[in-house]
């Protein structure tokens, strides 16, 4: 289902001439970027110069052109002589655009994690979550040669009026797309130790005896114990984990949660994306990472 959006996008943007040519953006490219942020998945961002301030929303429709978009399946993308053509498909009559001169995601204008934390932490002043103008850079919650991330621009605050969110207040990122790469994790420094943990399904799963045999700022390799039941291997791939270092020594205890990427010879890499504090879920910042790290670089079985 397809909705016409001309009076949310306008003629282009900003003071630009309307005699001025728009500009055409790389259909590769867009392409990748759909493919990263598809619609319905959920991402990570943070406001321009405060990468240690993440929150999280969710992608519910795209802006193509003068269109909205508000599932996978209403657009499809067929090649005309090797260059992508996005179609988007309607009961009476299907739309192919050759040529995406305005790419934009949509996203809930709600606020998820505490918009006072942001004001206390910013150096600036604060006049609500999305200020137009100001950039947002999504992180993906999909990684495959590293995490994807793009920047983006708050065009505006838009209350539907009609489509799926009727009645719901909704904010317009232009995407910059030049800026679509992804984070290469392997370029992190990888640690070797040796601490004993356990990991979890979930709160109220056994705990499973395992070692922390290296780690980066946001991974950490598992080996299970021998000791452990050899059944729950085969359930640990792709399964959301809970991971507990105990370090008595250093009078610390993380409690982390991640998703195991991948297995290889005995061993689980998870990438962290949360921590459990005071019993409660809570997002993995990068101030999270920094003092992990530096505990771990200090217990005795690291070898730094």
């Amino acid at each position: 289902m397809m909705r016409f959006m001309s009076n949310m996008l306008g003629s282009g943007r900003a003071g630009r001439s309307s005699a001025e040519p728009e500009a055409v953006l790389d259909s590769q490219r867009v392409v990748e970027l759909m493919r990263c942020f598809p619609i319905g998945s959920k991402f990570r961002y943070y406001p321009e110069y405060h990468k240690e301030i993440t929150f999280e929303s969710i992608i519910i429709a795209y802006g193509i052109n003068n269109h909205f978009v508000y599932t996978q399946r209403d657009i499809r993308v067929d090649s005309e002589r090797g260059v992508p053509v996005f179609v988007l498909e309607d009961p009476l009559k299907d739309r192919a655009i050759s040529q995406v001169r305005h790419f934009s995601l949509l996203i809930p204008d709600v606020s998820v994690g505490d918009a006072r934390d942001y004001r206390r932490q910013s150096d600036t002043p604060h006049h609500g979550r999305f200020r137009r103008g100001d950039i947002l850079t999504l992180l993906s919650i999909f990684n495959e040669k590293g995490i994807p991330h793009v920047n983006t621009m708050v065009r505006k605050r838009v209350q539907m009026r009609e489509g799926y969110y009727a009645n719901h207040a909704v904010i317009q990122l232009e995407v910059l797309i030049d800026t679509l790469n992804h984070i290469d994790q392997r370029q992190q420094r990888r640690v070797k130790t040796s601490i004993p943990a356990t990991m979890q399904f979930s709160d109220d799963s056994p705990h499973y005896p395992c070692t922390l045999v290296d780690f980066t700022e946001t991974a950490l390799r598992i080996r299970l114990d021998e000791s452990g039941d050899s059944g729950v291997v085969p359930l640990i791939e792709r399964r959301n984990m809970i991971v507990s270092l105990d370090l008595p020594a250093q009078s610390r205890r993380f409690v982390l949660t991640g998703k195991v990427l991948r297995r290889d010879a005995g061993h689980f890499v998870i990438a962290l994306n949360g921590k459990i504090k005071d019993g409660q879920p809570r997002d993995f910042e990068l101030i999270d990472a920094f003092d992990l790290k530096a505990t771990l670089l200090q217990h005795p079985a690291t070898l730094a």
